[in-house]
């Protein structure tokens, strides 16, 4: 039996002279708003003074210690997890952009085979590897959070901290919260997968693609699919002390379409077809750009309990 979507709202690209809309809370291709040997100069100072705080605390380098160890510790970790990110992160963007350059030499028309890793066959979401990123957020903002709150516990008027710490640490509820979500999410419905009906899909063509749910696909009320091309921008914001550079995304074209629980039920094995006309005029997918370009398609289900969510890269190009 085959099974279609009524597309509910359709968002053209954006209008001349105007930006595109901002996606909010958006998850990111884009691991920081700095790359190549940027990122790794800046990683080294941050690298080098984690690891004197580091000794410090274990007693191995004498200065004069204000905090007890653990917290002292706790600090130097910070930097220097800092640090070896930011030159890891570096490195492997100097790596990645000349493989790219090299292969580009020899396949200029065919970007799909080294832009990104791309399995023929679809793209499967890790609704458990997403659990455990929200995880690890949640843990970095509380532990980012305790040297405040430390002092504010125990110096001598350290009231400010406390009242900073209890304003920031409402941002942490929300990344406790949508660890919760995602974990519900993987709990209830598992991994998903989307296959491709071919490899690539080029601008102007159709999108045919499958998702399929592992579990309780019954449970979701309504479901509701965005086809997007999504732009990725360095975003520097506020002036002086508080300016602060961010990765930002942005959709340069959106178009929706959902499915009621009686449309899901009659869907074989799980599987959903799922279909949108790809617009000419747009960007094609650049996930090797800093930052970059790509399209993608995010699931959402409503459902009692726990709702439904995913979301897959989809290889879409300007055809040679």
């Amino acid at each position: 039996m085959g099974v279609t979507f009524e597309v509910m709202e359709t968002k053209p690209r954006t209008f001349p002279g105007a930006d595109p809309a901002e996606l909010r809370n958006h998850r990111t291709q884009s691991a920081a708003a700095i790359d190549g040997w940027k990122s790794a100069l800046m990683g080294l100072p941050f690298l080098a003074a984690g690891v004197a705080i580091v000794l410090v605390a274990l007693g191995d380098l004498h200065a004069r210690k204000n905090a007890p160890d653990w917290l002292i510790g706790m600090l130097g970790t910070m930097f220097g997890a800092a640090g070896l990110f930011l030159l890891i992160h570096g490195l492997r963007g100097v790596i990645r952009q000349r493989a790219y350059l090299a292969e580009a030499a020899n396949r200029p028309n065919e970007p799909w085979l080294y832009d990104y890793h791309w399995r023929r066959e679809g793209i499967a979401f890790s609704a458990f590897g997403e659990m455990l990123k929200r995880l690890m957020a949640a843990l970095m903002w509380t532990a980012f959070l305790t040297p405040f709150a430390w002092v504010g516990l125990n110096a001598k008027g350290g009231w400010p901290f406390l009242i900073a710490v209890g304003i920031f640490g409402l941002a942490g509820v929300v990344f406790w919260y949508r660890w919760l979500a995602m974990l519900f999410d993987l709990l209830r419905y598992g991994n998903s997968f989307l296959s491709y009906s071919s490899f690539p899909f080029f601008l102007g063509g159709d999108l045919n693609v499958r998702l399929r749910v592992s579990h309780h696909l019954s449970a979701v009320d309504e479901l509701t699919i965005r086809f997007r091309c999504v732009q990725e921008r360095y975003v520097t914001r506020g002036t002086g002390r508080n300016r602060s550079t961010q990765v930002v995304c942005y959709e340069l074209f959106g178009e929706s379409a959902t499915m009621t629980r009686e449309r899901l039920a009659a869907c074989v094995d799980g599987e959903i077809p799922i279909e949108f006309k790809i617009p000419k005029e747009q960007q094609t997918t650049k996930l090797s750009g800093t930052p970059p370009v790509y399209w993608e398609i995010e699931a959402k289900g409503k459902a009692r309990g726990a709702d439904y969510e995913a979301v897959f890269l989809v290889p879409v190009y300007k055809s040679a």
